[in-house]
């Protein structure tokens, strides 16, 4: 219990001792009708994008070791003088792959897409994470293409991750796919469900909500609760990352045989992902919790005290 809730119970308690049944029992109700309904979640970070440019004292565009995985090159910020940073404008940020990587030591044998992290890691803590972000796919994608929300810890060679990753094989189905690694090499695979959401489009925007405790994790479409997955214990203090990229067969029920790579820059091809908001914050005692569990104790002592 927090320092004001604390001193609250407590004055009502000397309040209560001091006058008759009734009295108390009303100065009961009436204190605990002036408590706030819930505790405010403590926002960690927030990013409406509502600039022209990535706000980089938040996100990085990830270089060296790692850029490379299916079969896509994540972009630098620059190539040869060509800016390659993600596109913000109109209070969102656009994720872009392209069919035709100019970096490919072999023309045609990879796809060039794009993916932002944050600096800050996030620890667990007692109070949970609630990680949130508003995304969706432009146009209509064709099918072998992920875009990856995601958390992303990783230690001595181990890492814990809880993902969503839109996969545009059930473009037009209503399936999102969720994940999670928890202490994993990268030899091992993670527990991934494909979801049947009944009416979702992943071309629609959406709000996707990874709520994380210490023993269990949620996910959320539209604030309905999609998936639970307990006995989990992730501990790695993690960054968010947000991507679009084209898996290799490894990941077979994402990639998709008739989406190749381009060898030349005229037969290019580009999709997009948009991204409106991306939020981190505690989670809160839900405000129904606290006022049973605070005000079933007053009462309880004052029906012992008085019989009320």
């Amino acid at each position: 219990m927090d320092q004001d809730r604390y001193n609250r119970t407590n004055a009502a308690g000397t309040a209560a001792s001091t006058c008759g049944p009734r009295a108390a029992l009303a100065l009961a109700l009436l204190i605990l009708g002036s408590w706030p309904l819930a505790g405010t979640a403590a926002t960690l970070l927030f990013d409406d994008f509502n600039g022209t440019s990535l706000d980089q004292s938040v996100w990085r565009l990830p270089t060296g070791a790692g850029t490379f995985f299916g079969r896509t090159q994540i972009k630098p910020a620059f190539y040869f003088g060509q800016d390659l940073r993600p596109v913000v404008a109109g209070g969102t940020v656009t994720l872009q792959l392209d069919t035709y990587n100019a970096s490919a030591a072999t023309p045609g044998d990879s796809f060039w897409g794009q993916e932002i992290q944050t600096f800050q890691r996030f620890a667990i803590g007692a109070d949970g994470l609630s990680v949130k972000a508003r995304m969706r796919f432009l146009g209509n994608p064709p099918g072998g293409l992920v875009g990856g929300f995601f958390t992303w810890g990783f230690d001595n060679g181990l890492r814990d991750e809880l993902d969503f990753e839109l996969l545009t094989n059930f473009v037009n189905a209503p399936f999102a796919f969720t994940n999670v690694y928890q202490n994993a090499d990268f030899n091992t695979g993670g527990i991934g469900l494909n979801l049947f959401v009944p009416g979702f489009d992943m071309k629609a925007w959406n709000t996707y909500e990874i709520r994380w405790w210490q023993d269990r994790t949620e996910w959320w479409i539209n604030g309905v609760m999609v998936r639970q997955q307990n006995g989990l214990n992730l501990t790695h203090d993690s960054e968010i990352r947000l991507n679009i990229w084209a898996p290799d067969a490894g990941f077979s029920i994402a990639y998709n045989s008739f989406l190749q790579p381009a060898a030349s820059a005229a037969a290019n091809q580009q999709y997009q992902l948009e991204i409106d908001y991306v939020q981190v914050s505690t989670v809160p005692v839900p405000a129904a919790v606290w006022l049973f569990g605070s005000g079933f104790a007053l009462l309880v002592g004052l029906r012992r005290k008085y019989g009320v």
